[in-house]
This record gives C-alpha cells, sequence and structure tokens, in this order.
C-alpha cells in the first residue's frame, strides 16, 4: 500500500474577508471533488484571509498511478484561478 500526502499553499490576493475566502474555498473543494473525487481540505492559516495551506491524501497499490492523480489534481486547482499555489509538498509513505 501506498499513501501520497500533499500540502500547498494558496495565495488569494484578491480577497477582502475571511468570509470570501471561505467561499471561494468551499467552491475549490467542490469543483476537485465532482471533477477528480479527490477531497482537498483547509489544513492550516484558517484565520488569514488572503493565504491557505490545503491538503489531500490518496491511497493506492502503486506509487506511478497515485503519482499522475497528484500531478492531475494540482494541474486542476490551478487551471481554476483561485489564487496563486506556492510552496508545495508531496510525500509518499510506503507500507509492506
Amino acid at each position: 500500500m501506498v499513501v501520497a500526502v500533499v500540502q500547498f499553499d494558496l495565495f488569494m490576493p484578491h480577497n477582502r474577508s475571511l468570509k470570501e475566502k471561505r467561499h471561494l474555498l468551499t467552491k475549490l473543494k467542490e469543483r476537485v471533488y465532482s471533477q477528480l473525487k479527490v477531497t482537498v481540505n483547509e489544513v492550516d492559516h484558517g484565520d488569514l484571509w488572503q493565504r491557505s495551506k490545503l491538503g489531500f491524501a490518496l491511497v493506492g497499490n502503486e506509487e506511478k498511478p497515485l503519482e499522475s492523480l497528484t500531478t492531475r489534481t494540482m494541474n486542476f486547482i490551478v487551471s481554476l484561478g483561485v489564487g496563486d499555489v506556492g510552496a508545495e509538498d508531496r510525500d509518499y509513505i510506503h507500507y509492506e
């Protein structure tokens, strides 16, 4: 079994409030799930209105398909144009 864990920063310079940030993140999460069946969640910076750290995890039998889905997910998030994707951290954990 392989677990892929991904965290990335999202900078949304046009937000003016936490309410607007939450609205944009809700739409982002819904679109990612409807398109790719991947659940994305905010994992840090919940109190900042222009910045967020988002994350998701995937489980599979092999690393290569997980790498592909991780890349597709990140590309889809960038294509939504919600904000600028910053630092990204991917880890692949292998279990026997």
